[in-house]
């Protein structure tokens, strides 16, 4: 062999050494040696993830992350969402991992920045899981993200281990949380009743920050199969915690599951639990899932409740539900002398919402003695707008005996730029 083939030959030896050292470094040991300035890296995502390698992700069905300029549907189809690799630029400074950025779709790079080429879609995910495990503030939250876009990859253990783990800010906790549902559904590594007992642990502990506490009840009601809502329920009904009962509650009521309807029914006829579930309750079964049946129940209800609290949660309920029974029942509280005027007015106040009609607020007025019941009518008029409401008020204006309110239906008047109406005041002046 000659002397320049022996030099090829350890020239090609060195650069296989270098390449097998390379290629033996794990992908934290990579992005440490990378020189300063941004590193990115690029690795498979799983089926249904696509972007446009820019401004926005799709994560899944109507799951969309990112800048758009209009509307989701206008800028998908101008710029079509592409599968592709996931492409993950990490700014540093000092060595240190300060941000952490996503995109999927089209091959790119970032200026300036080091491509550490394509690796492992696990080797990645574990690497941005590790970063959510030791790098405070916003960088750890972001790494979990591209994680979650990761092909074949388990990841449930983790995020709860970061979610149980009080050392970890509380924003990075909160967004583990929020992962794990769709990250047992999608891909199991931990059961559902392992994830419903751990969160229900982080949600009863009072030495917990209250946000991370309520991302978990939060998690239990989304659980596939209501596997949460046993804890959620034992949680309510034992808790001598106020806030925890409230939130417990609340996030029962954001489920449709029959069990979480019927503990709602059953708590607010209790009266051994703090008046705030009671007014959680109450209001939970005023949301999407409230049926005619729902109404009837908390109509009963109202006058077996003996605070002023209770009732007006059951009224804001059911103008919540609308509907034309208790748009009516909302009027019959307006009229009734005998309940007390701040429960009065609040039905005044969203009888509209609930459906009333202009012409029976206006016959409403009519019927009325006390002042304050006046004003609040006044109130709702001047806010409606309507060409019935304003001949009204300006009838108010005209003939109501007493001054006070006649000066405040004026007052309303006069911010109208209706020529109609600033004739008609200018004439009630003249007179």
């Amino acid at each position: 062999m000659t002397k320049s083939s022996l030099r090829l030959a350890a020239l090609a030896a060195a650069a296989l050494s270098i390449a097998g050292d390379a290629g033996a470094q794990s992908l934290s040991q990579r992005v440490a040696s990378a020189p300063a300035g941004p590193v990115q890296f690029s690795f498979a995502a799983r089926e249904g993830v696509c972007g446009n390698g820019r401004t926005y992700i799709s994560s899944g069905p109507n799951m969309f992350t990112g800048t758009f300029n209009g509307s989701v549907s206008d800028v998908v189809r101008s710029d079509p969402c592409q599968p592709g690799p996931v492409r993950v630029v990490l700014g540093r400074a000092d060595g240190e991992v300060v941000d952490v950025n996503t995109y999927v779709g089209p091959p790119g790079t970032t200026s300036g920045a080091t491509d550490l080429g394509t690796v492992p879609a696990r080797e990645a995910a574990d690497f941005l899981l590790s970063l959510a495990t030791r790098v405070d503030g916003r960088p750890g939250r972001d790494a979990i993200f591209p994680a979650t876009l990761a092909d074949s990859v388990t990841l449930s253990p983790t995020l709860l281990a970061i979610a149980k783990d009080q050392a970890r800010s509380r924003e990075t906790r909160r967004t583990a949380i929020s992962y794990l549902a769709r990250e047992v559904e999608a891909r199991g590594g931990a059961s559902r009743s392992d994830v419903a007992s751990a969160l229900g642990a982080i949600a009863r502990d009072e030495s917990d920050n209250q946000s991370v506490r309520q991302q978990a009840l939060s998690v239990l009601s989304r659980l596939e199969g209501g596997e949460g809502i046993p804890a959620l329920i034992e949680i309510s009904r034992s808790t001598t915690d106020t806030w925890l009962g409230k939130h417990a509650t609340a996030s029962l009521a954001r489920s449709g599951d029959p069990r979480a309807r019927q503990f709602l029914r059953t708590a607010v006829q209790r009266t051994d639990i703090p008046e705030e579930t009671r007014i959680s309750a109450i209001r939970g079964i005023g949301t999407e899932y409230a049926t005619s049946q729902d109404a009837a129940f908390l109509r009963d209800l109202y006058g077996k409740l003996e605070s002023d609290k209770t009732r007006e949660a059951v009224i804001g309920s059911l103008a919540e539900m609308g509907g034309t029974e208790n748009a009516k029942w909302l009027l019959s509280i307006a009229r009734n002398a005998n309940e007390p005027l701040r429960l009065r007015k609040r039905a005044v106040q969203t009888a509209e919402k609930a459906g009333a009609s202009g012409a029976e607020l206006i016959a409403l007025y009519d019927g009325l003695q006390d002042s304050e019941m006046k004003s609040a009518l006044i109130s709702v008029y001047a806010q409606s707008g309507t060409k019935a409401a304003t001949d009204k008020l300006l009838a108010i204006a005209r003939t109501e005996p007493d001054y006070q309110i006649r000066r405040r239906t004026i007052s309303y008047l006069g911010r109208s730029e209706d020529p109609r109406v600033k004739q008609a005041l200018k004439e009630i002046v003249e007179r």
